[in-house]
């Protein structure tokens, strides 16, 4: 995974002291801060890895610049350090695609039963889950990453 680097702007106002403003140049959209450096470059990781996932419109985003070109664009008091986006959080925030599955109907409707009342899980999320946990479970060599739906959960 290759790392972009981010231009990271001490805040200056007053009652902001320590707060840091991040942006990649080659990443328009993210964008974050952080009440501190370590904060920053955390939040920094989480912007820049779901904006790479959703793409830009269905586009790719280009090759990160050099370390010259970003610092070139910084201001004197900016610090410009690599990030490197998390590919779990990328997989999560990848476009989904829609398919049709056929299930017996006592399976949807056993699927049904066990969403209902859990907030933020439906059948998509439980199928998807189900699949990961299935892939993991019986092939465990093809399974380059942790679940990518476990990386969008809190």
């Amino acid at each position: 995974m290759q790392a972009y680097f981010g231009i990271f702007r001490p805040e200056k106002e007053a009652g902001w002291e320590g707060w840091y403003n991040v942006t990649f140049p080659d990443v328009p959209g993210a964008i974050t801060a952080g009440h501190d450096l370590s904060e920053a470059l955390s939040m920094a990781v989480e912007a820049l890895s779901m904006i790479l996932g959703g793409g830009r419109k269905g586009r790719d985003y280009t090759d990160p610049s050099t370390y010259e070109a970003i610092q070139a664009k910084a201001a004197p008091d900016d610090l410009v350090f690599p990030v490197i986006p998390d590919e779990r959080i990328i997989i999560a925030n990848s476009p989904k695609k829609r398919v049709s599955v056929m299930l017996p109907g006592s399976q949807l409707s056993l699927i049904a039963s066990i969403t209902k009342d859990i907030e933020g899980l439906d059948r998509s999320k439980f199928i998807s889950k189900a699949v990961d946990f299935y892939v993991a479970e019986k092939y465990p060599e093809a399974v380059a990453l942790p679940e990518a739906s476990e990386a969008a959960e809190p």
